[in-house]
C-alpha cells in the first residue's frame, strides 16, 4: 500500500514538470501573437503646403503616405478649430499606388484649426492616424463693421462717392472742418489693412483735405487730398494693438475726406 501511494505521488510530480514547461509555452506564444496584432497598425505620414493661409485665396493641401501600401483605399482628411475636441471629417481621397495621398481643404472661418489624416483599418490592420497639423486661417474683413473705440465726427458705416463710384461701408467726415477721429482695437490678431484715400464727391472745387493713420501712436499714413486725387494704400498691421484714424476737413470750401472700405487682413 505503501509503495502504491509512493508510485501515485511521483507520476503526479512528473505530469507537473511536464505540463509546467507546456503552459509556459502557451503562455509565451499568446502573449507574442496579442503583441504582434497590437503592433499591426497603419503608419500615417503627413505634410502641408503652408502653415498660414487666407480665406478665399489659398487652398490647404496635405500631401503624405500610409504604410503598408493600401492602394486604392480611402484616406480622411480631419479638421478641428481651436478650443474644440472633437474632429470632422473635411474630405476624402484615394491612397496611389506608391502609398501616397493628396487631400485638399479650402478654409472659410478664420482662426488657427488643426488637421490630421486617417487611415481606417483595413485587411487585418488597425488604423492609423498623422501628426497634428496647425494651418493659422486669415480673412479679410470690413473695417467698418469692426466696433469702435474713442470716436468723434466719423461715420463708420457709410457710403461714400469717389468718381462717381460708390464705397460701402467707408469712414467719413460728419461735419466739415471740426475735428474727426475714430479708433479701432485689433488685439495684435491682424497682419495687414488695404483701402483708398480721397475727398468725397460732395467735396467743393478747391478743397482739401487730409487723412493720417496711427498704428499704436506712429504715424503709418499721412496723406494730403485734393479733388479728383485718389490714393490706393496697403499697410502692415502685424503685432498691432490699436489703430486711429484722424481725417482733416474744411468748412469752406467744403471737404469729405474718405477712408474708403478699409479692409483688414485677420485670424479672429
Amino acid at each position: 500500500m505503501h509503495r502504491t501511494t509512493t508510485t501515485l505521488v511521483s507520476l503526479a510530480a512528473a505530469a507537473v514538470m511536464v505540463a509546467g514547461p507546456l503552459a509556459l509555452t502557451t503562455t509565451t506564444a499568446q502573449a507574442a501573437d496579442t503583441t504582434e496584432r497590437r503592433a499591426a497598425a497603419y503608419t500615417v505620414t503627413a505634410k502641408v503646403n503652408k502653415d498660414v493661409v487666407t480665406v478665399g485665396e489659398d487652398v490647404v493641401k496635405v500631401r503624405g503616405k500610409v504604410t503598408p501600401r493600401a492602394a486604392g483605399a480611402k484616406v480622411v482628411l480631419q479638421q478641428r478649430l481651436d478650443g474644440k475636441t472633437k474632429w470632422a471629417v473635411s474630405t476624402k481621397a484615394k491612397v496611389k499606388r506608391n502609398g501616397t495621398f493628396l487631400l485638399k481643404d479650402e478654409p472659410s472661418v478664420s482662426g488657427t484649426r488643426e488637421y490630421r489624416v486617417l487611415k481606417p483599418a483595413g485587411q487585418g490592420i488597425r488604423k492609423g492616424t498623422s501628426k497634428v497639423l496647425s494651418v493659422d486661417v486669415y480673412r479679410w474683413e470690413l473695417l467698418g463693421r469692426r466696433t469702435t473705440g474713442a470716436t468723434q465726427n466719423v461715420h463708420t458705416l457709410t457710403t461714400a462717392t469717389i468718381g462717381t463710384t460708390e464705397y460701402w461701408p467707408s469712414l467719413v467726415v460728419n461735419t466739415p472742418g471740426a475735428p474727426a477721429y475714430v479708433e479701432f482695437t485689433l488685439g495684435r490678431l491682424c497682419t495687414d489693412l488695404r483701402t483708398t484715400y480721397a475727398l468725397d464727391d460732395r467735396s467743393e472745387s478747391g478743397s482739401t483735405g487730409a487723412v493720417k493713420l496711427l498704428v499704436d501712436g506712429v504715424t503709418k499714413v499721412d496723406q494730403g487730398l485734393v479733388v479728383g486725387q485718389v490714393v490706393e494704400s496697403t499697410t502692415d498691421l502685424t503685432d498691432a494693438f490699436r489703430l486711429r484714424y484722424e481725417l482733416t476737413s474744411s468748412a469752406s470750401p467744403v471737404s469729405r475726406p474718405v477712408v474708403a472700405t478699409p479692409e483688414i487682413r485677420c485670424t479672429k
